[in-house]
C-alpha cells in the first residue's frame, strides 16, 4: 500500500515539484541516482499516463538487467495489480504483473527475492497450485511463512461448506444509535432464518457494547486499537455461513427479503461473484432530509426478474458465496484502507477468477449520511 500511495503522489507532484516528488518516491522504493533508478521513475510516469505495456517493458528491462533493483521493480508491479485503478480491465492489470514476473522468474528462478515476490503475487491472486510449484523449487528451509499460509489456504478450501445458511458481517465505530437502528432494520428485513451476525467493534465505547448486549448479538470481535476497515479481514475469516453479506452500521432501511434476493441472484448465475443492493437514496442523519442517490454507471440487465446492473458494488449491503471468498484467498496479501476498500478488493480478486459483480436496483435500500 505504501508503494501504491507513493506512485500516486509521484504522479501528482512530478510536474510541479519534481525534486520533492523524486525524494519521496526514492525513500519508499529505496532508489538512488543511478540510470536504472531513473528508468524506474520513468516507468512510474508511464503508469500515470496509462501506458501499461510500455511501463511493464521498462520494469522488466530493469529487473532483468540489474537484479539488485528487482525489489523496487516488484514494488511497482505489486502496486499495480493490487491497487491500481484507472478504469482498465482487471485482467489487464493482473496480466501486467504476471507476464513480467514470469519472465523475471524464468531468468532468476533461484533468487530468493524473486521467489518471494512470485509467492506474494500468487497468494494474492489465489493460485495455490502455482504457489506449490514455486515452493518445490525453493530451498526447503526457506519461506516458512508462505508455506504455512499455503497450507492454511488449502485447509480452508477443503472446509468450504458453511456451518449455517448466511453470515451477516458488520463493522461499527462510535455510532451506537445508528448501530441500534441498523440492527432493528436488519431483523425486520431478513428472510433467511439460519443466520449468524458477526459484528466487529472498532472502538472502546461502553455505549456500543450495551447496544450489542441489548440486541442479543453474541458473535462480537473487539478491536480497541481501531485499525479501520483492515479489521474486515478478521470478520470475514470468522464468518461461517454458506453465503456472506456485508452491511454498514448506518443503514436507514433494508428492502424486505434483501438477503434472499442476493442469495437467489448468486444461485441463479454461477458467473456472479459479488452482488449488492444499490441505494435508492440517502437520509441526512441530523435533519432526516432525503438525499438523492449516487449516479449508477452500470451495464443494465435483469437477473431473476430484478433490475440489475453489472459494475461497482457499494458495501452498505453486498454479498458473495463463502466458497468464492475462500477460493480467492480472501483478503490475503492486500491492505484494506480508505484508498483500497473491501469491495474493490473483492471485485478485483473475484474478477481474476472469472466472476462478475453488480447490483440490484430499486428495492428500497436507504443509508444515512453525514453520521
Amino acid at each position: 500500500m505504501d508503494c501504491a500511495l507513493a506512485l500516486a503522489a509521484y504522479a501528482r507532484q512530478h510536474g510541479e515539484a519534481p525534486e520533492r516528488a523524486r525524494a519521496d518516491v526514492n525513500r519508499v522504493f529505496g532508489l538512488g541516482a543511478g540510470l536504472n533508478d531513473d528508468l524506474l521513475c520513468y516507468a512510474m510516469l508511464l503508469l500515470a499516463a496509462g501506458r501499461l505495456v510500455d511501463a511493464r517493458a521498462v520494469l522488466t528491462q530493469v529487473a532483468l538487467g540489474d537484479p539488485d533493483k528487482f525489489p523496487a521493480a516488484y514494488g511497482v508491479l505489486a502496486a499495480v495489480f493490487k491497487y491500481f485503478n484507472a478504469g482498465l480491465p482487471i485482467a489487464e492489470l493482473a496480466g501486467f504483473a504476471i507476464d513480467a514476473m514470469l519472465q523475471i522468474y524464468q531468468t532468476y528462478p533461484q533468487r530468493p527475492d524473486v521467489q518471494s515476490a512470485m509467492l506474494d503475487m500468487l497468494l494474492y491472486l489465489g493460485l495455490p497450485n502455482e504457489c506449490e510449484q514455486v515452493l518445490s523449487q525453493a530451498d526447503p528451509g526457506q519461506f516458512a511463512v508462505e508455506r504455512a499460509e499455503l497450507a492454511a489456504y488449502r485447509a480452508r478450501l477443503n472446509e468450504a461448506r458453511g456451518d449455517c445458511r448466511l453470515s451477516v458481517v458488520l463493522l461499527t465505530y462510535r455510532r451506537p444509535a445508528l448501530l441500534r437502528h441498523t440492527l432493528h432494520a436488519l431483523r425486520e428485513a431478513l428472510a433467511e432464518t439460519d443466520v449468524e451476525l458477526v459484528v466487529g467493534v472498532n472502538d472502546d465505547w461502553p455505549e456500543t457494547r450495551e447496544v450489542l448486549r441489548q440486541e442479543g448479538v453474541n458473535r462480537v470481535l473487539i478491536n480497541t486499537a481501531n485499525t479501520g476497515i483492515e479489521f474486515y479481514k478478521q470478520l470475514f475469516d470468522a464468518a461461517r455461513g454458506e453465503f456472506l453479506i456485508e452491511i454498514d452500521d448506518d443503514v436507514a432501511h433494508f428492502p424486505a427479503g434483501f438477503d434472499r434476493q442476493i442469495i437467489d441472484c448468486l444461485s441463479a448465475r454461477s458467473d456472479l461473484g459479488l452482488v449488492g443492493h444499490w441505494p435508492v437514496g440517502f437520509v441526512d442523519v441530523q435533519s432526516g432530509a432525503a438525499i438523492p442517490p449516487a449516479p449508477a454507471l452500470h451495464a443494465k440487465d435483469s437477473v431473476i426478474g430484478l433490475p440489475f446492473g453489472f459494475g461497482p458494488v457499494a458495501g452498505a449491503c453486498a454479498g458473495l458465496r463463502r466458497r468464492d471468498f475462500l477460493s480467492i484467498n480472501g483478503f490475503s496479501r492486500g491492505a484494506l484502507s480508505h484508498v483500497s476498500g473491501e469491495e474493490p478488493q473483492l471485485i478485483r480478486k473475484l474478477a481474476l477468477h472469472g466472476k462478475l459483480s453488480g447490483v440490484i436496483f430499486d428495492q428500497g435500500l436507504q443509508v444515512y449520511q453525514n453520521g
